[in-house]
């Protein structure tokens, strides 16, 4: 597999790397998970943030713009917080995170010569969220690292990892509303890109919460302990680095923002069963030789997309 020739001058980039989206959506609801840890630290809870989520998610009918062929995407998520917040300092809590994800990338009726293939690819990453409390006040420090694996395991090297941190500070007004700033440094080991960012958490009612983690938007309404209806925003996509047939590395960036509806109903006490439709927009796939260089990218339109997992609140 080789890259088109009339790709090979290299388009100027679009503006944010296409992962980087994806990436800081990760730290900014980790980051908000960790300020309601602040409220209830045996609980560290956000609407959709749970100790244990399982979910299969399939996006589908997404026209390349200025190619013929569709790209359909289909992926496996598995996401658990492996301890309960871990206070080793009196106002210090970690939470240690672990993240799995099969992605499978289907291309359909590209023309001869399309220098993307279908590909099955993996994420797998181990990250640990801080928050320091200062003494009695409102305010709050806090902190992520991330050390994440993106192949297809057909060769694994230094290119296959990145490395990326966050920093952040919130003030809780009330037991109601929350607010904070902050900000991620992406692949430290790379081409190292740093993003701001905002987020806030409103306990509007009894049933009804509204937040905004970075990209990551959710509103939320529970009438009772059996059900729940949410609006979301979702940040996708990915970064792997993949082996070429002709034994070189490349790297693939998917971006994709899933916009849909959800219901979530409980089946115990602590487990429920959630299923989302809706539309993916923002699309963008890029493929580019490892370190920079060559590059091939284009859009996609928007499509629809289905997703059915398994929640657990606590252990």
């Amino acid at each position: 597999m080789i890259f088109a020739k009339q790709e090979l001058a290299g388009k100027p980039p679009k503006g944010q790397h296409p992962a980087m989206t994806a990436t800081f959506a990760a730290s900014a609801v980790s980051l908000g998970c960790l300020l309601s840890a602040a409220a209830q630290p045996e609980q560290p809870l956000i609407p959709g943030f749970d100790f244990l989520k399982v979910a299969g998610v399939h996006s589908g009918d997404m026209d390349l713009d200025d190619d013929e062929g569709s790209l359909a995407v289909s992926r496996f998520e598995l996401r658990m917080l492996l301890s309960r917040p871990i206070s080793p300092l009196e106002g210090l809590s970690i939470i240690p995170v672990l993240n799995y994800e099969f992605t499978s990338l289907d291309f359909n009726g590209t023309v001869s010569g399309f220098p993307i293939r279908d590909e099955d690819l993996h994420s797998i990453s181990l990250s640990s969220f801080f928050i320091q409390t200062i003494g009695e006040t409102p305010w709050f420090l806090l902190g992520w690292t991330r050390a994440e694996m993106g192949t297809d395991f057909q060769h694994i090297d230094g290119d296959d990892f990145t490395f990326d941190v966050a920093l952040g500070a919130g003030y809780r007004f009330n037991d109601s509303f929350m607010i904070g700033i902050g900000g991620v440094i992406l692949n430290l080991n790379g081409d190292t890109e740093s993003i701001p960012g905002i987020f806030f958490d409103w306990i509007v009612s009894d049933t009804v919460r509204v937040g905004l983690y970075g990209p990551k938007f959710l509103a939320t309404y529970a009438p009772d302990d059996c059900w729940e209806f949410s609006l979301r925003g979702d940040p996708g996509g990915g970064d792997w680095n993949i082996r070429f047939q002709n034994g070189e590395s490349r790297q693939i960036d998917l971006s994709t923002y899933r916009a849909g509806l959800y219901v979530n109903r409980s089946i115990t006490d602590n487990m429920s069963i959630e299923a989302g439709v809706g539309m993916t927009v923002g699309n963008e796939i890029e493929i580019k030789r490892t370190g920079g260089g060559d590059r091939f990218d284009r859009d996609l339109e928007s499509g629809w997309y289905g997703e059915i997992g398994l929640r657990l609140k606590e252990w």
